[in-house]
């Protein structure tokens, strides 16, 4: 099985995304390849709807070319769940969004949770676009801001885990969470000390996500054509 995951950011460098590979291997079968790349151009990161906009376009050509290239699965490396719809148009292969995934695992392990999000001028569209979905308008409580660009998450990963253990536990004091959605993929395996140091579950929407892909790529999980209807052949 070959699933190929696209970052929406550009400028990566074969190293950090090789890097991305092996750290992502832990959520699939050993049997399963993971391809991780970069859009090359465009946004540096996705911290508004302008960049989401800017992104999406390049996310579609990579979709399309993942499918014809023979990989089983795409996965949409932001937890904006950029274009998944558009791509799901464009393809036959499962497209996987990181925050639709996260947020259906909050709604089975959860009674009230808050999301981590990075700079606090990201909050308001985050929120906006998580008050969509009937599983936050339950049960998320607020989102909450590291006031840590994306580009720099993984610059210190000492500070970041400190910031976000801080953050983590103002909302368990406060707003008496019992679980975390780590709102970036910047964020990705940095939980693991939060969820020991904190007492609550913390959930990492870049394993999730690795491991439903395989999941939909063994079960053909996807919408049919009823569900979502097919852009080409709507072109022909």
């Amino acid at each position: 099985m070959r699933i190929k995951v696209l970052i929406p950011n550009s400028g990566m460098d074969r190293k950090t995304l090789n890097a991305r590979e092996t750290m992502l291997s832990r959520a699939v079968s050993t049997e399963t390849e993971i391809s991780v790349d970069c859009i090359q151009s465009g946004p540096v990161s996705i911290e508004s709807v302008t960049d989401e906009v800017f992104a999406g376009p390049l996310l579609l050509q990579e979709a399309i070319r993942a499918e014809r290239e023979g990989y089983d699965a795409f996965v949409v490396y932001c937890f904006s769940d950029l274009a998944i719809t558009a791509l799901r148009e464009n393809v036959d292969i499962p497209v996987i969004g990181p925050g639709e995934c996260a947020l259906a695992a909050a709604d089975i392990l959860s009674n009230k949770f808050c999301v981590i999000t990075t700079v606090e001028g990201n909050v308001s569209r985050t929120y906006r676009r998580l008050m969509q979905n009937p599983i936050t308008q339950k049960k998320l409580s607020s989102v909450r801001a590291l006031n840590i660009p994306v580009a720099e998450l993984r610059d210190d990963p000492d500070a970041t885990c400190v910031y976000l253990k801080k953050v983590c536990a103002e909302a368990v004091a406060e707003d008496g969470i019992d679980t975390v959605v780590l709102g970036c993929l910047g964020l990705a395996q940095y939980g693991e000390e939060v969820e020991k140091e904190c007492g609550v579950k913390v959930i990492d929407p870049a394993f999730v996500a690795l491991g439903c892909a395989e999941l939909a790529a063994r079960l053909a999980l996807k919408p049919s054509r009823r569900s979502v209807a097919a852009y080409r052949r709507n072109q022909e």
